[in-house]
């Protein structure tokens, strides 16, 4: 069994993601679930298997320990993981080749609290991989761009499994920038505002990019059109078989 999880920032089209992947998977004769990670989430594009607001119900918290919405969301978060025995355990009845998880939209509270990796480190199955969504609309601008780069990177240090990126919502925005900074990271340079402390800053960033394998092989993809679905497969093929 492989546990395949999606990242990214708040809309970057995650749970639109989760539901083309599961159906892709399915429809090539795989056993595969979708679980669903975040307890704040009032609808989803798609019928989760495993859903964690089943073990966890923001509205209770917030009044068993007298939290705001935002307070009760952060514990909510660190419970996560204190019910990941009860998820092994309902994940091992369907006995997957799949799962893919649909993290919290508050990226933060999943991957830089411990309660994330732990989840991610300790979660049922053989193989595991990092789907990170880039979110096309946010990052048009050249010091956008490096900032999610950063982002990436950071995600990919705290839950410590390979990753893909990806770059989302390509039906909204077709920006041939975005691919050509990932490819080369010396583009950037020539899009960067030269006002002095912002120019250092981006520049130093993008310089140590280049040096960097995160954004090989950045897929563009849109839930709505498929776009990119067959290369995320491919690819996570190919990383689960090496297993690095």
């Amino acid at each position: 069994m492989n546990s395949i999880f999606l990242t990214g920032t708040a809309g970057s089209g995650k749970s639109q993601l989760t539901s083309r992947l599961t159906d892709s998977f399915i429809q090539n004769d795989k056993e595969v679930i979708a679980v669903n990670l975040d307890p704040g989430v009032n609808n989803l594009p798609y019928s989760a298997d495993i859903d964690i607001r089943d073990f966890i119900s923001i509205n209770e918290i917030m009044e068993k320990y007298n939290l705001g919405p935002n307070g009760a969301v952060i514990l909510a978060a660190d419970l996560i993981a204190s019910k990941i025995d009860e998820i092994n355990d309902t994940i091992q009845t369907y006995n997957p080749d799949y799962v893919f998880f649909d993290t919290p939209g508050q990226i933060e509270l999943f991957a830089f609290r411990t309660s994330g990796p732990f989840f991610v480190q300790n979660i049922y199955g053989e193989g595991r991989a990092n789907i990170f969504l880039c979110d096309s609309t946010l990052i048009s601008k050249p010091e956008n761009f490096v900032s999610i780069a950063l982002l990436a990177s950071s995600i990919k240090l705290q839950l410590k499994i390979p990753q893909i990126c990806v770059l989302s919502k390509q039906d909204l925005i077709n920006n041939e920038n975005l691919l050509k900074w990932a490819e080369d990271p010396t583009e950037i340079f020539n899009n960067l505002p030269k006002n002095g402390e912002m120019y250092d800053l981006t520049s130093r960033i993008a310089s140590n990019l280049l040096e960097s394998d995160l954004f090989d092989e950045l897929i563009p993809v849109s839930s709505m059109n498929n776009q990119g679905i067959v290369e995320i497969t491919a690819l996570l093929s190919r990383i689960l078989t090496r297993g690095d």
